[in-house]
């Protein structure tokens, strides 16, 4: 036994010593020996001779004394007389010396004596009965088992049995014995029943394993078998150390649990399991410190150690063995304390302030700052180093002394403070470091200028604040009082500046429309007389203070009916109706709405809202409206809105055009024809009007259908009248058609034709006569009809049936009267008036009368002469009397008025006429001599009017000698036609010679060009020159006959009359002819009027017009009178379409064949303006940065007008959509800038709607533009580290927490996208673009990983700009685990008598839950009858059972219930563990485990198979050990550690891993089987896992990206790379550094890596276009003592782009050429630019055209990611040869230009044009030739070989010219 003795001191901190003091006790012999039994019987088989050596029996004895005193030798001292028998004295086996037969019977006593002093002994009797050797068993002998296994305990006792062979067949005598292995007999076999005893004292460090073999016999046959024992060991040896003390020097900066020694003590028993404990130390401070593993002795230190508060440790450690009896020992332990660096540096002081003048040269010391260490040695060598604040790189500090000096020059505007962190860090390892804060202001020098905050200040201010209104407050930087004054700029003293506060104020109105801008130059004058100036733009604000103001207070204009649509109202003049306003304002103050107020007027008409153009927008009618008269208003789009004082009229008339059919008054005309009728009588009057009223038509009626034999209608009245009396139907049915000339009419007429009934009434005469004067205008009354027979008071109507327009009547009075139409008796000498009397209610009673009217004569016709023309012969031998002539004239007219009478004018004395019947007749002869003389003899006829009337006609009388030849015909008349043949035989003229000589005939007058002969022989005229109708259509020849004897000769006339023929076509009047037109002409406008004239007569001289349709021709749009030639518009003009119309007018003859010529007729269609300028795209997308200056192109948008005429007119607004003026637009190119108003922050997206106007119209489009901020903000996070709690087993998907980081950006660069870095958050949960974190799957709060978890979370903006958060994610427990106990069952042993009180075992169960949820109470529960509760308690809190009273009726029974272990979740959770208690005698002696409970410690990367120790059970029986394992891993679940049934041996089967168990709780139990129930005994075994350094550093991510935008300031934190090591201690602690690789110098130029955070950061400005993406390794490493673990992860940087490289054009100029027949879309150049920056968008570039195409003519496209200038519209060289486009190209921050040359090349699309149409040339018949005759000359207008024009000639005698092909000289060949 041992005692421990300890010293104290009486200090106040009393110290103390220990020492151990083991106490021996020495046996004495007071045991003698003592056999198991008093008698031992044994019967055997009867022996013979061969087997008399054989082994009888063994008679043991054993002695509990030890040593020489528990010796004993063995000796048989009565009944072996004869020497039979011998007996071993060692083992006490009895052998036979002699043979034995059946039926003897020997009775030994055997003696045992203790080799003690003295000695001690005791006797034992032996009886062996031998019997006959049974008959051999026909059953082969064999043993139940091959080979058996036994374990003992080195304590168990003598003849305690160890196990029992078996053999079959087992009912027969059988006998055995130990053969063999039976080492120092230390085993017995009982003979008769093969039961295997102890029968020597055991000692496991002698011997542990014994194999035997054992022998069965049934007399005859034998079997074997092997039986193994295994002697487990006993704690019989105390433990020893290997040194009786241990000595160790450790730093003091070593962290708690660190491993600092190795304590070894070693016991000589087979499973020595030893337990380490410190048990004492010299200072009780010390206890604290250190702590050792129980199980493997390494100490550890417990807490941080103190060089400083104590630097020597003395513990005393006790080792002591886990077996019953404990056996312990003591060792001393001396800890020596060294220093170490444990003190960080610290600055003298943690705020330093200084100041340096901005003047202050690169390089001056700015000051110094120091900081002590407490340290020594490397420890205390210090490093300086600025670690944030150093703004622009602009101090550096010499890193020994502290010295902090200027590295630029500092710039008061932008920074007036510097707050640096100064970091020192001392050399020791681990280095420490503190950190100071340096502020630096910048001031200035007392002798330096005055510094203006900016060099060019910006403010705007609106145009009617109040005077003094505060403007800008300039501040300027100055050791000295300033003062401020206005130097320039300051047009009319308009602003002040107050000279002490800077502050600009307005002292005058300001007025936008007077002055928009003001640039001041303002001075800063300090007391030093020093200078400076700054500029200040002032932009006034336009307030919209002017109303819009009406130029006109009327307007008015015209408009067509007939107008399409759309169509602009004209005013007088014919120009568009445009109401016009102006408003003096600018932008949209000034942007004008025009709207039309009444809303009837909006139904028809529109007004342009930007223009004031008024078109219609429905169609017009004359008819239903033909005038309009409404109000325009005008306001401004400015804020508020003004509007002009009133608004004006407008007036628009209607013009009427012929649209409208007329229409007849009635559908259905109908009337009664009552009989007997006549002709002439009017049956009824149709009547229609035209609505068209403003151009009133000539209605024309005619009938179209019916009676038209019977019935006739007046074109021009409607009139109906009978033609022809005899009606044979009653009832006839007419159609009446009324035309206007255009549209037509019809409507039905019915005639029902009835007899007239007897009325009653009667004519006072059967008939009526009157007469009246022809040629009267005066109305005259001619007679008066009276009709009687109707009852009093009776009305009558009078009515002529057939009036005429002559007469009419009086329908009451019956007074006929003429009309005032005179009358003509020449052509109408009688009317028969038909008039009717009828009643005024019965229209079919009637009565008529026939009232005849004679005209009566006037003289108003002379007499005419009929049978010209008169021509007479008389011989000169006539007698008087002889009739000569008669001539005959009439008179139309009547009575005398119509009597003709004759007389001569002169009678020649020769001449007289009857007066009546006008016969000349010779009066007085003539004289014979006369011949040839001819009188002309004038003759007056006269009639018998008064005054009379007369006429008077020529008589030539030829007096005819007897000689001279008689003509058979006194005169000769002939046609002929004008085509003629020559030489034709006209008219033969025969005269006779009263001589009957022969007659000589020639033409002596009439025939100037000889074109007529006549034979002189025959008299046959004949046609000898052609003959031509048109230049003499009548010849009036003299022919002479004469005697060919006597010369005798008369003359005749021939009257020779040429007929026309068809020989001359059409001539137009001009060779062409040209006619110019509006666009906006109407239907049916004239256009011009050709003439073409036909020489011929007649019917060949009516010409008929035609337009020839051409292909190439515009005949649709025009329509040509066919008889006036006029030509018409027959469609709707576009200039837009076609601009020039070539028509072929054709004028054709009426002849036989028809002749026809054709002129060409060039109308040239002129532009109106009816198209609106349309813009080239509906929207234009462009975009600008912000960071664009002011004045900045945007973009440029285009419009082009299908006018002609306008495209120099397009005027470019913005309508809407810059309320801040932040853009302008130019009103002419169209191109967009950036105003001068422009706010720093846009809206990250402007819509725009611009528009472009003509003058009439406006289109609008949509700008959009795109704001690409900059990215000036880096997102923060709100807090650093967030922390929140989530449930545990809450569904994936649960919110955990929403993190915002905000970002002062807006659009992209405001836009947040969050992302988790480390793996193991990033696999459990995800955050969403909103920062909202939810759970990807259910968490364990259990499982130690999950229970706590760090997200670290990175925010990018859209460009670049970064920061992190850590977010702690607390898993709240949830009761998802019942207790688990840990072991599967509980046993215990409890003696039947067992008091009360007395502590059974202790059930522990565990649960992993938290709090409430994992408080166990345990309660017993059973189903048995036995109540469990009576017997036992259990403690709910801590599981021990303790009994409550006596177990003695469950003696020799295993009490089995369950132990219930519930938790204190809501619900409960439970679990149920079995418990068994084996109940045993009361005599029973309980064993117990050598200790109350065993620790192990055991290093981690053991070797499987590792014996751990040995447990014993004392006193020393024969137990069979087992592990209980428990549920958890833990407890051994899976087997970790293993326990030798027979041994036990607990060995290491699996491996072990710290990191996942540092340590294990299970029980061992160990079975000693007893008779009925088994001893059951538990113990707690606790093994600790100690940590070796077998983890890397994991990082908690394998590649780490992040990003950076370029150009941010140096010292921008990048990534935080973080790495955790699994180990413990110092295996665990983890430093960074950045991985060796060839390119770590411009890594470490450009980052620095904490070593000990991880974060990196930059060291310089990085350039994305420069290095656009970093990759290198950093290198996380543990601080493991022995070997250093590190791993490695990758770091990719990448740099993001932003816009700091312009757009560069690959040329300057590009150069392209187009034909000018390429159609649109033809690509002229292909423009390219490039950008150094890389980023899509800051390389994103639009091109625009913003010069030199004012047609839009080209166009720019993107078309396959290529910018092509292609040609929008068709080009005409001739009208333009070269283009130079301006092209601009923007990335929204840069801007470039290039120039596109475009040439445009010549196709031959141009016909050459004669200068004249036709050429004359006159010239002498005799001219020579090859003379020039004249010149024709062309032009062409291509260019080229396309413009060389080549003449030649065509037509009949062209064979008689030569023309020069080349200059067009005509010349003659030969006449």
């Amino acid at each position: 036994m041992g005692v421990t003795v300890t010293v104290s001191d009486g200090g106040s901190s009393p110290k103390q010593s220990s020492v151990w003091v083991v106490v021996q006790v020495l046996d004495e012999n007071d045991n003698k020996p003592q056999f198991p039994e008093k008698v031992y019987q044994i019967k055997l088989p009867e022996r013979d001779r061969k087997k008399r050596g054989e082994p009888i029996y063994r008679a043991f004895a054993f002695d509990k004394d030890e040593g020489p005193n528990a010796e004993i030798s063995y000796s048989i001292v009565d009944g072996n007389d004869d020497g039979k028998f011998f007996i071993d004295p060692k083992t006490g086996m009895v052998s036979s010396r002699k043979q034995f037969t059946a039926g003897s019977y020997d009775i030994l006593t055997i003696k045992a004596v203790d080799n003690g002093r003295p000695q001690k002994s005791s006797t034992a009797r032996l009886h062996i009965e031998w019997i006959k050797k049974p008959a051999p068993s026909p059953v082969p002998l064999t043993f139940d088992e091959p080979f058996y296994n036994f374990t003992v305990m080195e304590s168990d006792k003598v003849t305690e049995i160890v196990g029992v062979v078996s053999v079959q067949p087992s009912n027969i005598p059988l006998w055995f014995d130990i053969v063999g292995g039976n080492y120092d007999s230390s085993f017995d076999a009982e003979k008769g029943v093969g039961t295997i005893v102890i029968a020597k004292p055991l000692d496991a460090e002698q011997r542990s394993i014994y194999n035997m073999t054992v022998e069965v016999t049934d007399g005859t046959n034998i079997a074997t078998t092997q039986v193994l024992i295994k002697v487990l060991d006993n704690n019989d040896n105390g433990p020893e150390f290997s040194h009786p003390t241990y000595d160790v020097t450790i730093s003091e900066d070593i962290l708690p649990d660190t491993e600092i020694l190795q304590i070894e003590a070693i016991d000589r028993d087979e499973k020595h399991k030893l337990s380490y404990t410190i048990h004492s130390s010299i200072d009780t401070v010390s206890m604290r410190k250190f702590r050792i593993d129980p199980s493997t002795g390494v100490l550890y230190t417990a807490e941080r150690l103190d060089h400083e508060a104590q630097d020597k440790h003395i513990l005393n450690v006790m080792v002591r063995d886990q077996e019953f009896p404990y056996r312990k020992n003591l060792a001393r332990v001396t800890i020596n304390v060294e220093d170490s660096n444990d003190h960080s540096p610290y600055f003298t002081s943690p705020l330093y302030e200084a100041s340096v003048f901005e003047s202050a040269a690169v390089g001056s010391a700015v000051l110094q700052v120091m900081a002590l260490d407490k340290d020594k040695g490397e420890n205390a060598e210090l490093i300086y180093t600025i670690e944030a604040g150093n703004t622009g790189n602009t101090f550096k500090i010499e890193p020994v002394l502290g010295i902090i000096t200027l590295l630029k020059e500092p710039d008061l505007t932008t920074m007036g403070q510097f707050v640096l962190s100064v970091k020192v860090t001392d050399q020791g390892s681990p280095p420490l470091s503190a950190t100071a804060i340096v502020r630096i202001s910048v001031t200035m020098a007392d002798n330096s200028h005055p510094k203006f905050t900016l060099k060019e200040y910006q403010a705007e201010i609106n145009e009617n604040v109040d005077i003094g209104t505060s403007v800008i407050s300039l501040s300027a930087i100055s050791q000295s009082t300033l003062v401020y004054e206005v130097k320039d700029g300051n047009v009319d003293g308009v602003f002040t500046i107050n000279p002490y506060s800077g502050v600009i104020t307005s002292q005058k109105a300001l007025d936008y429309e007077r002055a928009s801008f003001y640039q001041l130059i303002v001075q800063a004058t300090n007391m030093a007389g020093m200078a400076s100036n700054a500029t200040v733009n002032i932009q006034i604000v336009d307030e919209n203070d002017n109303p819009p103001v009406f130029l006109f207070s009327q307007y008015s204009g015209s408009i067509s009916e007939a107008a399409p649509v759309n169509s602009i109202v004209r005013s007088v003049n014919n120009s568009p109706l445009v109401i016009r306003a102006t408003d003096a304002d600018s932008n949209q103050n000034a942007l004008l709405v025009y709207q039309i107020v009444e809303s009837t007027a909006k139904k028809y008409f529109t007004v342009d809202s930007s223009t004031g153009a008024i078109r219609t927008i429905a169609n017009l009618d004359h008819e239903t409206i033909a005038h309009f008269h409404f109000h325009v208003h005008v306001r401004d789009s400015g804020n508020p809105q003004l509007t002009a004082e009133s608004p004006v009229e407008v007036t628009i008339e209607v013009t009427d055009v012929n649209d409208n059919p007329p229409a007849f008054s009635q559908a259905v005309f109908e009337t009664v024809l009552l009989l007997p009728t006549y002709v002439g009588v009017e049956v009824l009057k149709v009547k229609a009007t035209d609505p068209d009223s403003e151009i009133p038509p000539e209605l024309t009626y005619s009938l179209i259908e019916g009676n038209m034999d019977h019935f006739l209608i007046d074109s021009s009245t409607g009139v109906l009248t009978i033609k022809n009396n005899s009606l044979s139907k009653d009832h006839y049915m007419l159609i009446v058609r009324v035309s206007d000339g255009k549209f037509y009419s019809t409507a039905m007429v019915t005639i029902m034709v009835k007899e007239a009934m007897d009325s009653g009434l009667h004519f006072t005469q059967n008939f009526y006569s009157a007469s009246i004067s022809e040629n009267s205008t005066n109305i005259t009354k001619i007679a008066v009809v009276n009709a009687v027979g109707n009852r009093l008071n009776e009305p009558l109507k009078y009515s002529i049936l057939n009036p005429g327009n002559k007469f009419k009547i009086k329908s009451t009075s019956g007074v006929i009267q003429t009309t005032g139409i005179p009358f003509d008796r020449e052509e109408q000498e009688l009317y028969e008036l038909v008039v009717e009397a009828s009643r005024e209610l019965d229209h079919l009673r009637v009565a008529r009368v026939v009232v005849r009217v004679y005209i009566e004569d006037i003289n108003d016709n002379a007499p005419v002469f009929v049978g010209l023309p008169y021509y007479a012969a008389v011989q000169v031998d006539a007698e008087p009397g002889t009739l000569i002539y008669r001539v005959t004239a009439i008179d139309k007219d009547k009575g005398e008025n119509g009597e003709v009478s004759y007389l001569l004018k002169e009678d020649y004395g020769h001449f007289e006429i009857d007066r009546g019947s006008g016969s000349i007749t010779l009066k007085e002869a003539f004289n014979s001599d006369l011949s040839n003389i001819e009188y002309l003899v004038v003759i007056l006829a006269k009639d018998g009017g008064n005054p009379s009337l007369s006429a008077s006609v020529e008589l030539p009388i030829t007096i005819v000698n007897k000689a001279m030849p008689v003509f058979d015909k006194p005169f000769y008349t002939a046609s002929v036609n004008e085509d003629v043949e020559m030489h034709t035989p006209i008219l033969s003229i025969n005269a006779t010679s009263p001589e009957g000589q022969g007659i000589i005939y020639i033409i002596v007058d009439g025939d100037p060009y000889n074109q007529f002969n006549i034979d002189f022989d025959t008299g046959v005229l004949s046609v000898i020159s052609p003959l031509d109708y048109e230049i003499n259509s009548l010849f009036k020849l003299m022919v002479r006959a004469s005697d060919a004897l006597t010369g005798a000769r008369a003359e005749v006339t021939v009257d020779l009359i040429i007929n026309d023929v068809n020989d001359n076509p059409p001539v137009f009047d001009q060779s062409a002819y040209n006619a110019t037109l509006s666009e906006a002409s109407l239907i049916g406008t004239p256009v011009l009027q050709v003439v073409a004239i036909d020489a011929d007569s007649d019917n060949n001289k009516i010409v008929q017009y035609q337009i020839v349709q051409d292909t190439f021709n515009s005949t649709d749009y025009f329509h040509i009178d066919s008889t006036s030639g006029l030509i018409l518009t027959a469609r709707m003009l576009d200039h837009e379409l076609i601009q020039q119309c070539s028509l072929k007018v054709r004028a054709t003859d009426n002849g036989f064949p028809p002749l026809s010529s054709e002129v060409l007729v060039s109308i040239s269609i002129t532009d109106m303006n009816d198209n609106p300028p349309v813009f080239n795209q509906l929207i234009y997308e462009s975009y600008v940065s912000e960071l664009a200056p002011r004045g900045h192109f945007v973009t440029c948008v285009q419009a082009s007008d299908a006018d002609s005429s306008d495209f120099d007119r397009l005027e470019y607004s913005i309508l809407s959509g810059n309320d801040r003026t932040s853009f302008i637009m130019d009103s002419k190119s169209g191109v967009i800038t950036l105003s001068n108003h422009r706010k720093q922050r846009m809206e990250p997206m402007y819509s725009l709607n611009v528009s472009v106007s003509d003058g009439l119209f406006t289109s609008t489009a949509q700008v959009h533009i795109q704001i690409l901020g900059a990215n000036l903000y880096s997102p923060v996070f709100s807090q650093s580290v967030y922390v929140a709690e989530v449930r545990e087993n809450a569904a994936p998907g649960t919110k955990v927490i929403h993190v915002k980081a905000t970002d002062g950006d807006s659009g992209v660069y405001g836009q947040i996208s969050y992302s988790i870095i480390n793996d193991f958050a990033k696999d459990r949960f995800l955050i969403d673009s909103n920062g909202q974190i939810l759970t990807t799957e259910r968490l364990d709060r259990e499982n130690p990983l999950e229970s706590d978890i760090g997200i670290f979370l990175r925010a990018l903006d859209g460009g670049g700009r970064t920061t992190f958060c850590t977010v702690r994610v607390i898993v709240v427990d949830e009761n998802d685990n019942a207790p688990q106990f840990m072991t599967v069952e509980y046993r215990a042993s409890v003696k039947a008598d067992v008091g009360k009180g007395y502590l059974v075992t202790q059930v522990q169960a565990v649960d992993p839950d938290d709090g409430a949820n994992s408080r166990i109470t345990y309660s017993l529960y059973s189903e048995a009858s036995v109540s469990v509760a009576d017997l036992l308690e259990i403690d709910p809190d801590n599981g021990w059972m303790v009994t409550k009273g006596s177990f003695n009726q469950l003696k020799n029974t295993v009490l089995s219930f369950f132990v219930k272990a519930v938790d204190g979740g809501i619900p409960v959770k439970h679990s149920l563990i079995p418990v068994y208690i084996h109940v045993l005698p009361p005599e029973t002696i309980l064993p117990s485990f050598s200790q109350p409970q065993y620790s192990f410690t055991i290093a981690e990367d053991t070797l499987i198979g590792s014996t751990i120790d040995i447990l014993h059970v004392l006193p020393n029986q024969g137990a069979l050990y087992s592990t209980v394992n428990g549920e958890l891993t833990e407890n051994n679940k899976d087997g970790v550690f293993i326990i030798e049934q027979d041994t036990g041996l607990i060995k290491l089967d699996k491996r072990l891993d710290h990191e996942t168990n540092p340590a294990f709780h299970f029980k061992v139990a160990a079975t000693i089987q007893l008779d009925k129930v088994d001893i059951v005994l538990t113990v707690d075994v606790e093994v600790k896992v100690l940590d070796v350094n077998d983890n890397k550093p994991m990082f908690e991510t394998a590649s780490y990206d992040a990003i950076i935008m370029e150009g941010m300031p140096i010292g921008t934190k990048l990534m935080q790379v973080k790495a955790v090591d699994a180990d413990s201690g110092a295996n665990g602690q983890v430093t960074y550094t950045f991985a060796v690789e060839s390119e770590l110098e411009k890594i470490t130029e450009a980052f620095t890596i904490d070593s000990n955070s991880g974060w990196i950061s930059t060291l310089k400005d990085l350039d994305h276009e420069k290095d656009p993406a970093f990759t290198f390794a950093v290198v996380a490493s543990d601080l493991g003592e022995a070997l250093s673990l590190s791993s490695t992860t990758l770091v990719s940087v990448t740099v993001t782009d932003i816009n700091d490289n312009a757009p560069v054009f690959e040329h300057e100029v590009y150069r392209g050429s187009v034909k000018e027949s390429d159609p649109p879309g033809e690509v002229v150049a292909v423009l390219s630019t490039w950008d150094e920056d890389t980023s899509d968008v800051n390389r994103q570039v639009s091109y625009h055209i913003t010069g030199g195409n004012p047609k839009g003519k080209f166009a720019l496209g993107l078309v396959q990611n290529e910018w092509k200038v292609y040609v929008k519209r068709p080009l005409d060289r001739e009208e333009q040869d070269v283009y130079y486009l301006n092209i601009t190209a923007t990335d929204g921050l840069f801007v470039t230009q290039a120039a596109v040359e475009v040439t445009v090349t010549d196709v031959n699309d141009n016909n050459p044009v004669c200068e004249q149409v036709a050429y004359t040339a006159l010239f002498p018949e005799d001219i020579p030739s090859n003379k020039v005759i004249l010149k024709i000359s062309a032009k062409d207008a291509d260019i080229g070989s396309n413009g060389e024009i080549r003449y030649s000639l065509y037509g009949a005698g062209n064979n008689k010219f030569f023309l020069d092909p080349e200059n067009g000289k005509m010349t003659t060949e030969c006449f």
